[in-house]
């Protein structure tokens, strides 16, 4: 029998940056800040900034908008983010499946909005209660291809039926009302009708999941929408005075600190949070770990 193997094309030998690169910029990106990407990373700032400035001198394009107390993503920035997101997504999704433990590991779907904004400031409470599992994270949990076969638990956004079921765990429901940024508030809201200007352009997620017209309920909505399905990307626009976008109580914090404000007293309720698992699939210990202590952080 003779085997022919094919030899990949030379031509395609470094045309992506570094991996380590890519991570410093999804971390940066994720987080909007260089310390905090170090901190996760274990690495210092300095060699943060650095991977970052290697990456937009080899792309020749500024990634970051930089400020003395923060920084933001440009519109390439906020475009190789998403492109970034998908490929360590399903990259990680085929590694898990490669390299599976029983004992030792916990895939989780959740988005990195969810992940960043409610996980990331419980999940040391867990990884010092059982330092021996590692958890790995799901992004596209929100895709038509995302199957829960895919994880072991799940944290989906959806419609509350106020019961649990076999593969619904535990709701964790949140109020949607719209926030924007200062400027934008004063120039397009009317904040004493509860009225929207026309004018004003609305983010919204997929058409299937765009929610503003169940919140302006009979109300008509003649605005423009402007889709962006990651939300971490729709909530950088608002900032950014691009647009309103229907926030939750993740988004406390620039709201807490202005960067966004909140001038209606009108809600959207009946939606939330969503901890799903597939109840035909075998859990084993380190997955039963990990969702009690979803349920118990989703409890209190």
């Amino acid at each position: 029998m003779i085997l022919t193997i094919q030899m990949p094309d030379d031509s395609l030998k470094h045309v992506l940056p570094p991996l380590d690169r890519l991570k410093v910029f999804e971390a940066s990106a994720r987080l909007l800040s260089f310390s905090q990407a170090a901190r996760e990373l274990c690495i210092t700032k300095g060699a943060a900034s650095y991977q970052i400035r290697m990456l937009e001198e080899e792309l020749d394009t500024r990634l970051f908008k930089r400020s003395v107390r923060q920084v933001l993503l440009t519109d390439a920035g906020q475009l190789l983010f998403l492109t970034v997101q998908q490929v360590f997504a399903e990259l990680g999704g085929g590694l898990t499946k490669l390299k599976r433990t029983d004992n030792r590991d916990v895939r989780i779907g959740a988005t990195t909005y969810v992940a960043a904004r409610w996980l990331s400031p419980r999940i040391a409470s867990f990884t010092k209660r059982f330092p021996q599992i590692s958890i790995v994270f799901h992004h596209a949990v929100n895709t038509d291809e995302f199957s829960l076969d895919d994880v072991d638990v799940a944290i989906q956004w959806g419609k509350c039926k106020g019961e649990e079921s076999k593969d619904r765990l535990k709701e964790l429901p949140m109020s949607l009302y719209p926030v924007a940024s200062p400027g934008l508030v004063e120039k397009f809201v009317g904040c004493h009708n509860d009225s929207l200007d026309p004018q004003a352009v609305l983010l919204c997620e997929d058409r299937s999941q765009d929610l503003w017209g169940e919140w302006a309920g009979s109300d008509a909505l003649p605005n423009q929408k402007l889709v962006v399905s990651d939300a971490n990307v729709r909530v950088q626009l608002a900032i950014d005075g691009q647009g309103l976008i229907l926030a939750d109580d993740m988004m406390r914090s620039e709201i807490d600190s202005c960067l966004l404000i909140a001038p209606f007293e009108r809600c959207l309720n009946g939606y939330g949070y969503i901890l799903r698992s597939d109840p035909q699939q075998k859990a084993n210990r380190a997955s039963i770990a990990f969702r009690d202590w979803l349920l118990e952080e989703m409890s209190s």
